[in-house]
């Protein structure tokens, strides 16, 4: 009976949620052994996170293109558990570029990926390490696990003090197009993923956009929009990681490296 009334209250929640698109915690997730998700960024604005992201390079960030903000406003936090609060083991810097993809479509949602240039290169520790991109970029299989992290709105409908990490399933394009409909278009550059369990809602939310989707231990996508937050039967959507985008985040971090 408990389960039950659970997934009621989840489900009403997830109706009163505003969509993911603004910048997009996690709904149904578990808190993480703290810094056991050393490339995770926190992309903050007046202390708040508003979207993740995942180091890529001592200097550079990977997030989504719709998280693009005023540089002067944003902070990037790594080394976090708790994100809105000083812990001894964070790095805090400031934002010196953005590179959004150039093709990055507000209303189609499509290419939405961006790289940040940090005003100062990271010191690689225990608590701070980037991820690595993908050696390989075949598509996901529907059915993969895969796992999501961040400090975005909960089922309580308040953000998360401390790291959260979910579980997700790789669901097919067709099956996710048809729960869009004319929102919008499903296409290979896209991931999209569920929770695993129908009856437990679980899936990304404000705040977590720009986070890094892991499928089968490899970085794989990036949290980018869906529509309401661990609605039943609505996938997320992510941005995938092809290798017409890992050949765009080198040429950015090659391009503009410091002498």
């Amino acid at each position: 009976m408990r389960s039950h009334l659970l997934a009621l209250l989840l489900s009403l929640i997830a109706v009163i949620l505003p969509p993911r698109c603004g910048c997009t915690d996690i709904i149904g997730g578990q808190v993480v052994r703290p810094h056991s998700w050393p490339f995770m960024a926190a992309i903050q604005r007046k202390h708040a996170t508003v979207c993740g992201g995942a180091l890529v390079g001592k200097q550079w960030v990977l997030t989504a293109a719709h998280c693009k903000l005023n540089k002067s406003e944003v902070r990037v936090v790594l080394g976090a558990h708790q994100a809105s609060i000083a812990e001894k083991e964070q790095q805090i810097f400031k934002v010196m570029q953005d590179f959004p993809n150039p093709q990055f479509g507000r209303s189609s949602k499509e290419n939405d990926i961006m790289l940040l240039k940090l005003n100062g290169i990271a010191k690689m520790n225990e608590y701070v390490q980037p991820l690595l991109l993908p050696d390989s970029c075949e598509d996901i299989k529907p059915g993969t696990m895969c796992q999501v992290a961040g400090w975005g709105v909960t089922s309580s409908g308040k953000p998360s003090k401390y790291l959260r990490k979910a579980t997700l399933k790789i669901v097919g394009r067709k099956s996710c197009e048809s729960k869009y409909g004319k929102y919008t278009k499903i296409t290979s550059n896209m991931l999209c993923a569920a929770g695993k369990n129908k009856f437990l809602k679980t899936d990304t939310c404000q705040g977590d956009s720009g986070g890094p989707l892991i499928c089968a231990g490899r970085y794989s996508g990036i949290v980018s929009f869906g529509k309401g937050c661990g609605r039943r039967d609505m996938p997320g959507v992510y941005t995938r990681l092809t290798e017409k985008y890992i050949d765009w985040i080198k040429k950015i971090m090659h391009l503009h490296r410091d002498p």
